[in-house]
């Protein structure tokens, strides 16, 4: 492949036929804005590139044990224990497509596990003991006391038997080892700060499986003028991709199941569009305030992030961290991500709106295949579990959005600590936090706070560092609170606890900080939270009582929003009484 791209003009189409393709390969060529080049797939989906090869040549360690071993040479990778013993290690192994559990010592051995002898240069895999239902004929089975013992002939193709998973020895022959051998293995030439190519699009391929060091990707895309679209990446084993370039567009990609993190962003001008990050940080790297999770962006411009999702990620969903401006972040949805839904941080000049942020900062389970490695292990910093999280930042505007049972609070405006100390290379004078609108915003069932806005730092006491943040036009709801008071919504509205880890009321909150004096504190009618569904019933309080937004033209839904009147509280407009008629007339047949 490497041949066809360096021989690529202006105007061609490098079409890829269905197949793996196991190398390396660099995008040197640059296309014009009339006539780019495109490398793309036959058929969307069906062009893999891979880091990993297939390695033969295994052996049992002792008969009957279920370990295997083969001689692999992985020196070539470089050594990472400065990450840490485990997450800086690259090698990854992959038996019939679904990854093994890296560990370090012989004694951790266990079903869906390896390990790699660096001095050996051996690997060592202990797959599952059973790959799937067997079915077909009778088999014969312990009946077990309980029946009155012996043997018992078993119709395997009966439905009542179909549930049962029998142990079949594992033959390596019978199955597709592949263990990575290559890092990064696809580029297009070049960084966001220097010249590179240009007018390139890339649709439609897989790219899969890399041995990465932390704080690198399997795919990198520098340059400008890029549209990378329809793009799968999974099990890198540190980040899916960067993304490098300026003046781009990812559009409908998946990053998922990478070791570390599923993309890092940098440039200027970008547009992420309708991107997925699915259960990245498969190692639990515990890289707190450093990097892990679904993506995080630094010292970009004019960024948009528009209808993404960020799920089961272990660490924050969406985050921007250091030197941002001018970005956008809208009609996402953030869930179950161990960390913040979505965090700004250190950064200045954002809109983040119309987002749906959900059970984040949650050790998150969803099982796949019997792999265990989504079991999210929950963020390390108990700080840390957020909806929206505004961090050290000023000129954020964060409005119209639905934040519902978060572990930490809804949104959270916070002074960091360690800015205090005068953290190296963090300007004391920059990174404060001021000048914020939380406004629009529904706010409910949030663990500990539904808003908090971190006070003015007094030890030591520092002047001017929290300045300027207004909260208005939000909905706040406590369920417990509201069993509390036995439904007496009066009393509930002036005494439920939903501010600062449940010690303020609304009536007290706006005492004590002159804040939110036209929000409201009442049950916002979701249509179905349980099932993730929260659009707002026409009765809602929420409708029709948040504060007028000029370049407010849709919700999360894409409906559009009023165009004088005051749109709704929260990320929806109300749902069509249509709509709910329809969902009630399929529930009741």
């Amino acid at each position: 492949m490497q041949a066809v791209l360096d021989a690529a003009e202006p105007g061609d189409r490098i079409v890829l036929a269905p197949g793996i393709y196991r190398e390396s390969v660099i995008m040197r060529r640059s296309g014009t804005a009339d006539a780019p080049i495109t490398i793309e797939a036959e058929c969307k989906g069906t062009a893999i590139i891979t880091g990993a090869d297939i390695v033969g040549g295994w052996s049992e360690t002792a008969a009957g044990s279920g370990e295997w071993s083969a001689p692999c040479d992985l020196s070539h990778f470089p050594d990472g224990s400065r990450y840490g013993t485990l997450a800086g290690r690259c090698e990854q192994v992959f038996v019939d497509g679904q990854p093994l559990r890296q560990v370090l010592h012989a004694d951790q051995m266990k079903g869906g596990c390896f390990r790699y002898d660096v001095g050996a240069k051996r690997l060592f895999i202990r797959p599952h003991s059973f790959t799937g239902e067997l079915r077909g004929g009778k088999q014969s089975i312990d009946a077990g006391a309980i029946t009155g013992g012996g043997v018992k002939a078993v119709d395997r193709d009966a439905p009542e038997n179909c549930w049962q998973f029998l142990v079949r020895a594992f033959e390596p022959k019978a199955h597709t080892i592949e263990v990575t051998r290559r890092a990064r293995i696809f580029s297009t030439e070049g960084d966001h700060n220097r010249a590179g190519v240009a007018h390139v699009v890339v649709r439609g391929l897989v790219l899969r499986a890399s041995g990465d060091l932390p704080q690198q990707a399997m795919a990198r895309f520098g340059g400008s003028d890029l549209l990378v679209e329809d793009c799968l990446f999974e099990f890198g084993a540190a980040r899916g991709f960067d993304a490098r370039a300026n003046r781009s567009v990812f559009r409908r990609c998946v990053t998922r199941l990478n070791g570390q993190m599923g993309f890092s962003g940098y440039g200027q001008d970008v547009l992420m569009e309708d991107c997925d990050m699915l259960f990245n940080n498969t190692k639990h790297s515990s890289f707190v305030c450093f990097e892990q999770g679904g993506s995080k962006i630094c010292r970009a411009g004019r960024w948009t992030v528009r209808g993404c999702r960020a799920i089961g990620n272990d660490g924050p969903g969406i985050w921007f961290d250091i030197d941002n401006h001018d970005v956008v972040i809208e009609r996402c949805w953030c869930e179950g991500n161990s960390g913040p839904g979505i965090m700004y941080e250190i950064s200045s000049d954002a809109v983040i709106r119309n987002n749906v942020c959900w059970k984040n900062g949650y050790a998150y389970r969803k099982d796949h295949r019997f792999d265990s490695i989504l079991n999210s292990v929950g963020h390390a910093e108990p700080v840390y579990g957020q909806g929206i999280l505004v961090q050290m930042s000023r000129n954020v505007r964060v409005h119209n959005n639905t934040c519902v049972g978060n572990r930490r609070c809804g949104i959270e405006l916070r002074h960091h600590a360690y800015q205090q100390a005068g953290n190296p290379g963090h300007s004391t004078e920059t990174y404060r936090l001021r000048a914020n609108d939380v406004f629009n915003n529904l706010l409910a069932d949030n663990s500990w706070d539904n808003l908090m806005v971190t006070p003015q730092p007094r030890n030591p006491a520092k002047a001017g560092e929290v300045l300027d943040n207004r909260s208005d036009y939000n909905l706040f709801h406590s369920s417990a609170a509201l069993l509390q008071h036995e439904g007496d919504l009066s009393a509930y509205c002036r005494w439920g606890k939903t501010q600062r880890a449940g010690s303020q009321s609304l009536e007290e909150w706006r005492a004590a900080e002159h804040q939110d004096l036209r929000s409201i504190q009442w049950d916002p009618l979701f249509v179905n939270p349980a099932a993730g569904d929260f659009r707002i019933e026409p009765g809602s309080a929420a409708a029709g009582r948040g504060r007028h937004v000029e370049d407010l033209k849709e919700d999360f839904a894409g409906r559009p929003r009023p165009v004088k009147e005051a749109p709704a509280i929260g990320a929806f407009e109300p749902a069509p009484v249509a709509e709910l008629l329809l969902r009630d007339a399929s529930v009741g047949s």
